[in-house]
């Protein structure tokens, strides 16, 4: 999926484009829309979509305004734009995607897989980034596992994960800093993770240990994490979870 917002004065536009989005480019999920350029800065930021559907004359400054007062943002542009055909060779030149209103359906769709690509190659070389630094990091803990929320890739240091929760079809990891929801199942991450630190204790709970603050004792016990959360030990599972944090 690709996260996307619509920036826009125009409300008819708004509503044609996604109502396209929505019949012809499904795998775009829109978080957002914002109607001068003031508007789309905060959108962008408070958001952080992967893709912007940006209009070009807006009031409250341009397309182009907000560009220049977002040095550095890493999301693909998809510009829309009632110029003139002249003045398209601008675009062009710079081998940015563009869509005149009132906006084409294969152009559309064309645009969009284009924008796809050019995100999950940047995906990819952040990979092949991670790859090369898990390899030469010898203490696991310091390790980094790269992990996707809504189109989304999150890099996460193994260390600063505190416990995972299974919850149906979808997988809650949370972090010290944030809970990110993935599809991949907790077996998962149970055979990725190393055993000297991540310990299953429930067929609902994998947790680190050096986030644990103090367990209680019980038929099966209650481990009790850092931030205050409380964690059931299973019966069949306590023996491994005990042998574990006595090491």
């Amino acid at each position: 999926m690709i996260t996307a917002v619509i920036i826009d004065d125009e409300q008819k536009n708004v509503s044609m484009l996604t109502g396209l989005l929505q019949q012809y480019c499904r795998q775009v999920t829109l978080l957002g829309i914002a109607n001068n350029s003031a508007a789309g800065k905060k959108l962008i930021e408070g958001l952080k979509p992967q893709l912007v559907f940006l209009d070009i004359e807006m009031p409250y400054g341009s397309g182009f305004d907000l560009l220049q007062s977002m040095p550095g943002t890493d999301v693909e542009i998809i510009f829309i734009t009632a110029f003139s055909q002249y003045a398209i060779n601008a675009f062009r030149y710079a081998a940015l995607d563009y869509l005149l209103k009132p906006v084409n359906i294969q152009e559309l769709e064309d645009a969009v897989e284009r924008a796809k690509e050019k995100i999950n190659g940047k995906n990819a070389i952040r990979n092949y980034e991670l790859l090369l630094r898990n390899h030469d990091e010898k203490d696991a803990s310091k390790q980094t596992i790269s992990i996707t929320d809504k189109g989304e890739q999150y890099l996460v240091q193994l260390a600063d994960i505190m416990y995972i929760i299974a919850d149906g079809s979808y997988t809650h990891i949370h972090t010290v800093n944030k809970v990110i929801v993935t599809t991949k199942n907790l077996k998962d991450f149970e055979n990725m993770f190393p055993a000297t630190i991540f310990c299953r204790i429930h067929h609902g709970h994998l947790l680190n240990k050096n986030h644990i603050a103090k367990v209680r004792k019980g038929r099966g016990g209650i481990v009790l994490m850092k931030d205050g959360r409380a964690l059931e030990i299973s019966i069949r599972r306590k023996e491994d979870f005990m042998k574990m944090i006595q090491k």
